[in-house]
């Protein structure tokens, strides 16, 4: 094994210890595609993303029966953009602040689990009360199921693997168990060398499944971003026509969503019906492609003109710090909602309004999952030196 490979400083005994990457040296916030101002700006992204998919779901449950913007696959594309955001943060995560595997997966799962592992809890609560009430289904799919297999799957994000069932009346749960399939191929082709990352890359290839590969390359495109020097080479008449580029790109792609659908299905034959949310991994690509150029244009603008946004940098960090939560607990909210009979009609204030409430509660419930992830890290942290004092050093 190479020398480098070898030396640790005493504070690292247990991790595994790697030298630097070329690709993801360390980098400053300066010399970084995501600078102070364009993090604030992403940060209300996020959050526009999460609140895109509330009120998109909330016009499919028919809380709300007015007139809606005819945009059937809009909560989808919220989806992607989260993505490339998810590729293009990890990635900058990285290069700022280099680690070992062992920190990276303690850091990921401290973001993770306080939020995934409570709304799976609280949906399949939720479902229990409602049927034991006798209230009505609200869905005919597996997501309408409580199962074993769709209550112990989705702890171990093996939802939306081969043999994996969704949980209870959380179908969004599905672009968490891509998401975390990304990190951990991510954490391997990074952190590890040799033998070792052929190894723990086949294994999670093989656990994540063809639907969650299919989809890898739009997470790859945030990847792409943050390690691209000519993307961050932009100024700000380039970056405006970026920016219109991208929006415009974003716009056009719904026209290719039909072809790339019967694209999929042809190429998939017998095993179409098993694309579920992957379906539209051909024009997902094409507008994971418009997001980073949108991305690209507005780096240089945000930074060339920063005041406006460091002065909204609370209320945006504040939004942001429970989007997770939002996302993740609002269908079950929904449902819960419908079942109890909490429907607006067709009053557009009282859709607002719905939404609003539904806002509120899911930062409340925040308070005890995604705010709490310092400490979860901080357990993590000390169970895994704990465990480094015990074992033996792994060195890869």
């Amino acid at each position: 094994m190479p020398r480098a490979l070898r030396q640790r400083a005493p504070h690292q005994r247990g991790y595994f210890v790697r030298t630097p990457v070329p690709q993801l040296a360390p980098q400053s916030p300066d010399d970084s595609f995501i600078t102070r101002p364009l993090s604030i700006c992403l940060d209300l992204v996020r959050f526009g993303a999460a609140l895109v998919v509330l009120v998109c779901h909330a016009a499919q449950a028919k809380l709300y029966a007015g007139q809606f913007p005819n945009i059937p696959l809009a909560q989808h594309y919220a989806v992607v953009v989260f993505f490339v955001l998810s590729g293009l943060v990890i990635t900058t995560s990285v290069q700022r602040r280099p680690a070992t595997l062992t920190r990276f997966a303690i850091a990921r799962a401290a973001r993770i689990l306080p939020v995934s592992i409570t709304a799976l809890a609280f949906a399949t609560l939720a479902f229990a009360v409602t049927a034991a009430l006798g209230g009505p289904a609200q869905h005919t799919d597996t997501y309408g199921e409580l199962s074993l297999r769709g209550t112990i799957l989705p702890l171990l994000f093996l939802s939306e693997s081969p043999w994996g069932a969704g949980p209870v009346w959380n179908p969004p749960y599905w672009s968490l168990c891509y998401e975390v399939w990304y990190y951990a191929l991510f954490g391997a082709a990074v952190f590890l060398r040799g033998p070792t990352r052929i190894i723990a890359l086949a294994v999670c290839a093989l656990l994540a499944g063809p639907r969650i590969l299919l989809m890898l390359p739009v997470w790859l495109v945030g990847v792409v971003l943050a390690l691209s020097p000519p993307a961050r080479r932009a100024g700000p008449v380039s970056g405006a026509i970026l920016l219109v580029a991208g929006i415009a790109g974003a716009w056009l792609h719904t026209t290719f969503v039909s072809q790339g659908l019967e694209l999929m299905q042809a190429l998939a034959g017998p095993y179409q019906n098993q694309l579920s949310f992957s379906r539209f991994a051909l024009s997902d690509f094409l507008l994971a492609l418009a997001v980073a150029t949108a991305f690209t244009g507005l780096r240089p603008l945000v930074t060339r003109w920063p005041a406006p946004w460091r002065a909204i940098a609370r209320p945006a960090q504040l939004l942001a710090g429970f989007s997770f939560t939002l996302y993740l607990f609002h269908w079950p909210l929904l449902l819960l909602a419908k079942s109890a009979g909490l429907t607006v009609g067709t009053s557009r204030p009282g859709f607002a309004a719905a939404i609003i409430v539904m806002v509120g509660v899911c930062y409340a419930i925040s308070l005890v999952t995604e705010q709490q992830r310092d400490r979860v890290r901080g357990w993590l942290e000390s169970a895994a030196a704990r465990l480094r004092r015990s074992g033996p050093v792994l060195t890869a």
